[in-house]
């Protein structure tokens, strides 16, 4: 690495799988417990270092969390492969060692409210997931997750399919919201909306939120996973 890098720890991968043409489910053994304020954010990132703390060519892949253990210490995380990220990837495999830093936030929940509107890409599927696990049985989650392509979706740990799955096809991101309009209205005042998109859309999403729904910036998250 060029710069240094502090908080750096150690973890054994217990299971590497490919579990969607373009997702990895990656566990891990960690040695100790790792801080993370569930109740007041649900959603991190786990970074991950793809070599050595010292090698030159290693470069941190960002992973999204998807389940911690806390009795049993093990972390699981969904990593989306890239171009830059395949091959590596690919070696990964049980009993190896690897490398993450202190985990990152997502979105900062901080608010409660009587319905959610999970929205966002098959990228968005692990958090989402995560913090739809979160949640007092007395919210009520309305979720559109969508995709330009078949294979992507997955479920949850439980095995579950919790969440709403669309292919989006021909793809733009008029016709995600037009579709989304289609399922969705807004059925009272106290609602939160968490946007995992890609920057258009979340930008077409929220502009939609505001004049026609009301809604202030408070109420709407923009992940910053990207």
């Amino acid at each position: 690495m060029n710069s240094k890098l502090d908080n750096i720890n150690s973890g054994e991968i217990i299971s590497s799988k490919k579990i969607t043409p373009t997702s990895w489910h990656i566990k891990l053994k960690v040695p100790f417990y790792i801080e993370l304020d569930m109740d007041r954010n649900p959603g991190y990132i786990i970074p991950l270092l793809s070599g050595g703390e010292e090698e030159a060519d290693s470069v941190i892949i960002r992973s999204t969390l998807w389940n911690y253990d806390i009795v049993r210490n093990t972390v699981e995380v969904i990593i989306h492969a890239q171009k830059e990220n395949e091959i590596w990837l690919e070696k990964l495999s049980s009993g190896k060692a690897i490398q993450y830093l202190d985990p990152e936030e997502i979105i900062i929940q901080g608010l409660n409210a009587d319905q959610y509107y999970l929205i966002g890409n098959a990228d968005a599927q692990a958090f989402f997931h995560q913090f739809n696990r979160s949640l007092p049985f007395t919210s009520t989650v309305n979720s559109f997750i969508y995709s330009k392509q078949t294979g992507e979706f997955f479920p949850d740990t439980d095995g579950s399919y919790p969440l709403n799955y669309h292919i989006i096809y021909p793809f733009s991101p008029e016709r995600v919201l037009h579709l989304f309009k289609k399922d969705f209205v807004r059925e009272n005042e106290n609602f939160i909306i968490l946007l995992y998109c890609e920057q258009e859309v979340n930008t077409l999403f929220s502009n939609h939120f505001k004049k026609e729904w009301g809604a202030t910036n408070s109420q709407i998250k923009i992940s910053n996973f990207h």
